[in-house]
């Protein structure tokens, strides 16, 4: 039910729609651009063909990121602070707009967080964490680095291997993000940290940071972080630590675990990740489009009690629009790309944000939500090759 676990070269890191394999970019490398040449000119496009929605979408992202790279995740008391997850899935804009140098700063930011909190990964290299503040954190002061909440759901594999696979996607597409011995040590102590908690058979707080569950979106997040970072040659992975994993998500699939059929958080394993079988992918987007789509967004899953609506309907997430635009672009079905991609632009707020949910109809606090706004520019990049008109804003002046 997931894809034979084969080596990165055969199926490259984010495979560009309009590229070729690797090899063929490197022997024709002066007459065909690169996939991250490819996405900086379409970003270009995009700002050229419609420039309200550009600017909108770029603005709401840029105003939740310091001088240093790093992101908090909305604009509210909140969520004021920098959470590893959100802090990726919002630098991963940076690629598709072509602005290298900010998506290596937001990886950078990752690298110094791990730093700043190396003694507690070695600890937790060699010895299985008891209690929740002994896990690797989840959240930080977004200036200091420094920890924030000991009482939280901070065990989170799927942020761990998205920050693996993360930094192996940008060496592999030319942005240097390893720049020391200590980078390479915090990557090995990273797949240390993975294998003492035993990511394959012990339960996770997983991407919503709620209770203790067998997660296929963070089992899948580690399978295929430690194939891309052993693939690009960052650390030794044993082949054992992946297979372990391949087979834990395989017994679980389609579901998104034991106890919960369909999850937003799925949609990982679709993209960035890529590691379903065809079957089990219709199978995760069938569920998702009968049970999780709401008029202004996706649930995360069902009977979900965060910001629930008087009406008794779970909030509705405006990024599961953006997610499933861009999952749709991937897989050729352009159509569908712009529909849910005009859906999500149509949960805009007036003051031109993304907020993170709607809740009884309208925005809660947590707006703008970067990791909303950061979809959205991808999801608006993938379709920049078709008509564009019909996804400006109104106040295009």
């Amino acid at each position: 039910m997931i894809k034979t676990i084969q080596p990165v070269e055969k199926e490259p890191l984010e495979k560009p729609k309009y590229g070729s394999h690797v090899s063929f970019f490197r022997t024709f490398a002066a007459l065909i651009p690169s996939p991250r040449t490819r996405y900086a000119s379409l970003a270009r496009s995009l700002k050229r063909s419609v420039p309200a929605t550009y600017h909108t979408l770029l603005s709401g992202l840029e105003k939740l990121r310091n001088e240093r790279g790093a992101f908090v995740a909305a604009d509210s008391d909140d969520y004021n602070a920098c959470w590893i997850r959100d802090q990726l899935y919002s630098t991963f804009a940076y690629y598709y707009l072509g602005e290298t140098k900010k998506f290596s700063d937001g990886i950078r930011v990752v690298f110094d967080i791990f730093s700043n909190s190396k003694e507690k990964l070695e600890r937790g290299a060699c010895v299985i964490p008891s209690v929740s503040h002994e896990y690797l954190h989840a959240k930080y002061h977004p200036d200091t680095f420094g920890e924030i909440t000991d009482d939280w759901g901070h065990h989170q594999v799927d942020a761990i291997g998205l920050f693996l696979y993360m930094v192996a996607f940008a060496e592999k597409n030319g942005v240097r993000v390893v720049e020391s011995p200590n980078d390479r040590e915090i990557l090995q102590l990273l797949v240390s940290y993975l294998t003492i908690v035993k990511y394959w058979e012990a339960p996770d707080n997983g991407m919503w940071e709620e209770g203790l569950d067998m997660h296929t979106s963070s089992i899948g997040a580690a399978v295929k972080g430690l194939l891309s970072i052993k693939d690009a040659g960052l650390a030794l992975v044993p082949n054992e630590l992946i297979k372990k994993g391949g087979e834990a998500i395989a017994a679980i699939l389609p579901n998104e675990s034991p106890n919960r059929e369909v999850d937003m958080a799925q949609l990982s394993l679709i993209w960035p990740y890529n590691i379903l079988s065809e079957k089990v992918t219709e199978t995760v987007i069938g569920r998702v489009e009968e049970r999780l789509v709401r008029a202004y967004g996706l649930q995360r899953y069902w009977d979900d009690n965060y910001y629930r609506s008087d009406d008794g309907i779970s909030a509705e997430w405006t990024m599961g629009f953006f997610w499933m635009s861009i999952i749709a672009s991937r897989r050729g079905k352009t159509t569908d790309a712009h529909d849910w991609f005009i859906r999500g632009m149509s949960t805009i707020t007036s003051a031109g944000e993304l907020p993170e949910l709607y809740q009884n109809g309208k925005p809660n606090k947590n707006t703008p939500l970067a990791w909303s706004h950061s979809l959205a520019l991808i999801a608006a990049i993938h379709l920049v090759d078709h008509p564009l008109q019909d996804i400006e804003l109104v106040n295009s002046d």
